[in-house]
């Protein structure tokens, strides 16, 4: 049995309680933005902020797309729940791949996670995908 990255994806983000949005009509239901600007002169101007109407140019916004994936985890890690991303950040900036390197980091947490909505047998199949072992309460280590 081979799970789907679409369905890794999808625990990971109900496991930190995050869901992401690429649609516009969500923009003022989020709790960060992550989208282009153009500057006057034509350049590209890629902002990640939580700030409502204003971002603040020193912190939110970016000259190269390349960071943005992991501007996107550092608002997680702040508390960020909801996101709108511009649907060509999502796909150009691989924002799923960077959902699957945190599967990855929590994937333990996940199997354990009696919240989830995860079947018996996904939950085996990662516990060998991933190495992991039950351990057992008391077990001498030596």
């Amino acid at each position: 049995m081979q799970i789907k990255e679409e369905r890794l994806i999808e625990l990971v983000k109900n496991h930190v309680d995050i869901s992401i949005s690429t649609s516009l009509n969500d923009w003022d239901n989020v709790d960060c933005r992550v989208y282009s600007e153009c500057t006057a002169d034509g350049y590209d101007l890629f902002v990640v902020t939580q700030q409502k109407n204003t971002p603040i140019i020193c912190e939110d916004c970016y000259q190269y797309d390349h960071d943005l994936a992991d501007a996107v985890r550092e608002e997680i890690r702040y508390g960020a729940k909801t996101f709108y991303i511009d649907s060509d950040i999502y796909n150009d900036c691989y924002i799923d791949d960077m959902l699957l390197e945190m599967f990855s980091e929590y994937v333990e947490d996940i199997v354990e996670d009696d919240d989830l909505d995860i079947t018996l047998q996904e939950i085996n199949h990662l516990k060998e995908e991933y190495g992991i072992t039950e351990e057992v309460e008391g077990a001498d280590a030596t």
